[in-house]
């Protein structure tokens, strides 16, 4: 019998691949198992705390892209608002996605909600990219109720190696990169951050690469993550970890 995770590994990656083949230029994240397998383990958390009783619905995915962590964490039966400042075309030839609806931003910092209105707002890789960051922080803090819980995920760590890498290639997408001394400043004003850690030393994406060094990775999706959690909190290889993440609540 398929698992619900080999059921969601498998859509997630045919939405990948058919975003692609529909011309999207950023849905390498989602073309094999071992990158996919990211959004599971973040909706997998966010259910958690939700279920534990450490945040409360509903949920915001800030930023939500293509829609692919708003329909896991609809998946698990959480009540969660998609919004994002950008629609992207390819989107309405993925047919899973194309079902959710997605709230387009006419502004890029403020956001048409009112105050205190979610008990968790969702960051994953979206915090690195905004225009006002003061602003923005702000603005999650807002629209958060009392305690309400900042999830941070894949935040670009200053020191990666896989960034080094992008940058000498010019394919980086991270302009903006941070160490931990620098995402404690960025919080100090409206939250306290209750968790911290680092993911991918092992490589999720393998941008640049075939289709099938992709495919042969992601068999080893699981075995991955493992090892990953290891060596991407351990020193030294901790240091030069791909991504930094935490949970922050709202003071």
């Amino acid at each position: 019998m398929e698992t619900h995770e080999s059921f969601e590994l498998d859509a997630l990656v045919s939405m990948g691949l058919t975003g692609l083949a529909a011309g999207a230029s950023d849905m390498d994240h989602l073309d094999g198992r071992s990158a996919a397998f990211n959004y599971i383990r973040v909706a997998n958390l966010v259910e958690s705390y939700v279920k534990t009783g450490k945040a409360q619905l509903p949920l915001l995915d800030w930023g939500c892209g293509y829609g692919q962590v708003s329909w896991l964490l609809k998946r698990r039966g959480l009540t969660v608002t998609s919004c994002d400042v950008e629609e992207r075309p390819a989107r309405r030839s993925i047919e899973i996605l194309n079902q959710i609806e997605v709230r387009y931003l006419r502004d890029p910092v403020q956001l048409p909600y009112e105050r205190e209105t979610f008990g968790g707002v969702l960051s994953v890789g979206v915090l690195e990219h905004v225009a006002d960051m003061k602003q923005s922080m702000l603005e999650v803090s807002r629209v958060l109720k009392p305690d309400g819980i900042f999830f941070v995920f894949m935040l670009p760590n200053r020191f990666s190696w896989a960034e080094f890498i992008a940058d000498v290639r010019h394919r980086s997408a991270h302009p903006i990169k941070y160490t931990p001394r620098d995402i404690e400043k960025l919080f100090d004003e409206s939250f306290v951050i209750e968790k911290l850690w680092r993911r991918n030393f092992l490589p999720r994406n393998l941008g640049g690469l075939s289709l099938g060094i992709k495919s042969a990775y992601g068999r080893y999706y699981r075995e991955i993550e493992s090892l990953d959690r290891v060596l991407a909190n351990v020193p030294p290889t901790s240091i030069v970890s791909g991504v930094i993440e935490l949970i922050a609540r709202k003071i």
